[in-house]
């Protein structure tokens, strides 16, 4: 009676095995979400320098994924401080997926403002 059990009872684990890996053949292949980047700059992104090849590098990334992909916006001469604070708590209400800081006078900014935003990405770009 057990030897019978024990061959019906495997059957059956043999049985929702095959059939669990025959579901759902056909995965949907869905569009990637639109990236959203955001960066604070201390100067103008026509610096010939730092916020330039930060401007430089994301617009090279925008054209090679399409701008249906990836999105991204700045705020440049960003000299004060509290300012900058402002643009980059606006930027992470506003959903971006990364939020670059780029200087590293920005750095107490990000440690105050990030852990308000645990679904976003902080970047903290310095040179120190």
């Amino acid at each position: 009676m057990i030897k019978k059990f024990a061959k019906i009872s495997m059957l059956l684990v043999i049985a929702v095995l095959l059939l669990s890996a025959c579901g759902g053949g056909a995965e949907e292949t869905t569009e990637p979400e639109m990236f959203r980047v955001a960066v604070v700059m201390p100067s103008a992104i026509s610096d010939l320098a730092f916020s330039q090849s930060m401007y430089d590098a994301l617009s090279a990334i925008q054209a090679e994924r399409g701008a249906d992909k990836f999105e991204f916006v700045y705020s440049e001469s960003m000299f004060v401080v509290d300012d900058a604070a402002t643009a980059i708590r606006d930027y992470a209400t506003q959903g971006y997926n990364l939020i670059i800081a780029h200087g590293s006078q920005y750095g107490s900014s990000l440690q105050e403002i990030a852990p308000d935003f645990p679904e976003t990405s902080f970047a903290w770009g310095t040179t120190v």
